[in-house]
C-alpha cells in the first residue's frame, strides 16, 4: 500500500517546480517593459539636414535653461517687424528643428520674430530621455519666457506651433499664459497615457490594453525622479478665447482618435485641418509646401502684425 504524501509536502513539491518557472516569467516581462520603455524614450537619432544659413535666415544660435536645469539649444530668428509677435516652432517626436526651417522661412517673410527648438530626447544628439510630455511643458514655458524677453518682440502676443508632444505642451502652455493667442497644434493628445500607447503600437505592434497598463507603469517608474504630474491633463476650458488650429493627418492614423477626442472637448469649436500628412521628419515636397502654406496662413490670420485696436463704444 502507497504511503499517502502529506498535502504540504505536495505543496513544497509544486512550488519548487513551479516557482522558477514563474520567477524567470515574471523576470522576463520585466526585462521586456524595461527595454522597451527606453527605446520608447529613447527615438533614433535625427540628424539635421539642413540649417537657417541654407534657407538664408538670419539666426543665432541661442541656449536657455528649463525648470529642472535642462539646457535647451535653439536657433532664434528675428524677424522684420519691431513689436511684432514671436513664434515658438516646436517639432515633436523623433524630429529635429531643422524639420521646422522650412515653416520658419514663410513666417519670418511675413515679419514674425521666431524661436525654434526641439523636444528632450530628440533631435541629433538624444543622450537624454523624452518624457512623453511629462517635462516638457516646462520645458516650454521656459522657452517661451526666453521668447518673449527677446528685444523687438511683443510681450501681450505670442504663437506657438507644435507636432504631438510639442502640440501639447503648446495647449498646456497657452491654457496658462495669456499671451499666448494663437497655437497650431498638429497631432496633439490629451493624456500622455495615450501616447505611450500609441508608441507601443508604431514600435510593437501590439494593440493589447493589458500590455498598455503594463508599460504604464514600468514608464512611471522609469519617471520616477521626474517632479512632473503624470495623469494632468489639458484645461481645455482656459483655451476657449484663444485662437486653435487643430491638424490631422491620413499619415498618423494611431493618433488622429486622439486629435479627434481633444478637440471636442473645446468649446467653442475651433478650427480642425483634415491634410494627406501631418508634420513629419520625412514628407515629400508638394506635402510640405501645402502644409507650410496652411500653417502660415493660420498665424498671418490670427497673429496679425498690426491688429485692429477695438472699437470703443459709442
Amino acid at each position: 500500500m502507497r504511503r499517502k504524501v502529506p498535502a504540504q509536502v505536495r505543496l513544497k513539491k509544486f512550488l519548487w517546480v513551479v516557482l522558477p518557472g514563474v520567477l524567470i516569467l515574471l523576470a522576463g516581462l520585466a526585462v521586456f517593459l524595461g527595454l522597451s520603455v527606453y527605446r520608447i524614450t529613447h527615438p533614433a537619432p535625427a540628424q539635421e539636414s539642413a540649417n537657417p544659413s541654407l534657407f538664408l535666415l538670419p539666426a543665432q544660435d541661442v541656449r536657455w535653461t528649463s525648470t529642472d536645469g535642462t539646457e535647451f539649444a535653439g536657433w532664434w530668428i528675428a524677424g522684420a517687424s519691431d513689436n511684432a509677435p514671436g513664434i515658438i516652432l516646436a517639432p515633436g517626436y523623433g524630429m529635429n528643428r531643422a524639420d521646422a526651417l522650412s515653416l520658419a522661412l514663410l513666417l519670418r517673410e511675413n515679419g514674425f520674430h521666431l524661436l525654434i527648438y526641439e523636444q528632450r530626447g530628440c533631435g541629433a544628439a538624444t543622450e537624454r530621455k523624452s518624457t512623453l510630455g511629462l517635462l516638457e511643458t516646462d520645458d516650454m514655458q521656459a522657452a517661451l519666457d526666453f521668447l518673449l524677453a527677446r528685444p523687438g518682440v511683443n510681450r501681450e502676443r505670442a504663437g506657438i506651433w507644435g507636432v504631438d508632444i510639442g502640440a501639447r505642451a503648446a495647449l498646456m502652455v497657452g491654457a496658462a499664459r495669456s499671451q499666448v493667442r494663437a497655437i497650431a497644434a498638429d497631432s496633439p493628445y490629451d493624456r500622455i497615457f495615450d501616447f505611450l500607447a500609441v508608441k507601443m503600437r508604431e514600435e510593437l505592434g501590439s494593440d493589447n490594453r493589458l500590455l498598455a497598463l503594463a508599460m504604464w507603469q514600468a514608464f512611471r517608474l522609469y519617471m520616477i525622479d521626474s517632479k512632473g504630474s503624470f495623469n494632468a491633463q489639458i484645461p481645455v476650458e482656459s483655451l476657449s478665447d484663444r485662437n486653435i488650429l487643430f491638424i490631422q493627418g491620413e499619415n498618423r492614423p494611431e493618433i488622429a482618435p486622439l486629435v479627434t477626442r481633444l478637440y471636442s472637448r473645446l468649446q467653442p469649436q475651433k478650427e480642425m485641418l483634415f491634410l494627406p500628412g501631418a508634420r513629419a521628419h520625412v514628407m515629400t515636397a508638394e506635402s510640405l509646401k501645402d502644409y507650410n502654406r496652411h500653417v502660415a496662413n493660420f498665424f498671418m490670420s490670427n497673429l496679425p502684425l498690426n491688429p485692429i485696436p477695438p472699437r470703443e463704444p459709442r
